[in-house]
Parts: structure tokens; sequence; C-alpha cells
């Protein structure tokens, strides 16, 4: 190497270490004066992400106690401690379980789904064609095909067989229901 080569390579390197320096500073600068803000992202992801891991531990904690409330109310209805902490850690499984260990399905709970159904089985209890047609026109209730089938069975039952055919045909191609209403149909093919 020439005399030149060697003092360009030494500018080079100089040069090279000067910016470094000088990126150093201006980070250093930055971070002096940002200091506290950057403790307080860092602080707060940290709180934050404690925060996250408590609530879903004490989620999951709560979620295992209500389960195992729920399989010893099922086991014995009886147990009035299983059934306090259930109400206490669930309130919507222990609705459920109300009802499920409840004789009479006809009475009516706070569990969304479940009013339908002890609705829907009280009515078709009374054999109350009023109450099945408020559930019949209700587009959100549950179990509207199975109300439109229970009506037509009641109609059949009091030998109105006009309305019972005009009732089953209310229910859609789609229904899961449709195997039963075609039976149904099929018996009132000759009356």
């Amino acid at each position: 190497m020439s005399l030149k080569e060697n003092v360009s390579y030494i500018k080079e390197e100089i040069s090279t270490e000067e910016q470094f320096f000088e990126n150093f500073f201006k980070i250093e600068k930055f971070y002096k004066k940002y200091k506290k803000v950057i403790f307080s992202a860092v602080a707060l992801g940290v709180i934050g992400f404690a925060g996250v891991t408590i609530n879903s531990y004490m989620s999951d904690k709560n979620a295992i106690e209500a389960n195992n409330a729920y399989t010893k109310v099922l086991e014995n209805s009886a147990d009035q401690a299983s059934l306090d902490q259930l109400k206490s850690a669930n309130e919507t499984l222990f609705n459920i379980a109300k009802f499920q260990i409840s004789q009479d399905k006809t009475i009516a709970t706070d569990a969304e789904y479940l009013s339908d159904i002890a609705s829907y089985n009280a009515a078709v209890a009374k054999g109350d064609l009023i109450a099945l047609d408020g559930m019949i026109m209700n587009p959100n209730f549950l179990l509207k095909d199975f109300a439109v089938l229970s009506k037509a069975l009641i109609l059949i039952e009091k030998q109105d067989y006009k309305k019972a055919k005009q009732t089953i045909e209310k229910i859609d191609a789609q229904s899961r229901v449709l195997p039963l209403s075609n039976m149904v149909k099929h018996f009132l093919l000759t009356k």
C-alpha cells in the first residue's frame, strides 16, 4: 500500500468514527430530552402486561371454580354450599344449573335461551295457542319452528285440520324440523 492509500483509508476510518459519535450524541440528546416519556411508556407497558396477565389468571380461576361448583350441583342438587358458590362465581351458570335440576321445566329463568325453553315448555304443556303464536311471530325466538310444529299438533288434537295444514306450511324448507313437519303433512293429507 502506498502512503496516499493509507492516508485515505485513515480519513475514511476517522469519518466513520465521527459519524458513529455524531449519531451516538444525537441518541443521547434524544434520550435526555425524552427520558421521562420513555420510562413512563415502559412502565405503563409493564403494568399493562401485568394487569392483563393477572386478569386472565383470575378469570380462569373463577371459571374453574364455577365449573367445579356446577359439577357438584349436578351431582347433588341439595348441596346448598355449591349452589351459593356457583351463584357468586357465575350467575348465568347458576341459572342453567337451577333449570337443569328443576323438576318443572316451565319455570322462567334469567338465562337468555333457557327463558325461551321454559316459556315454550309452558305453552306446550298448557296447549296455549296464543302463546305459541307470540313465539312464532318473534323472529329471535330460539324454538320458532318447534313452536309451529307444536301448534299444528295441538290443532290436530282439537281436530282443527284446516288450521293445522295452514300452520305446518309456515315451516321453512331449510329448517331442521322439516322431516317432522313432512310427517305431519303426510298425516294431514287424509284429513
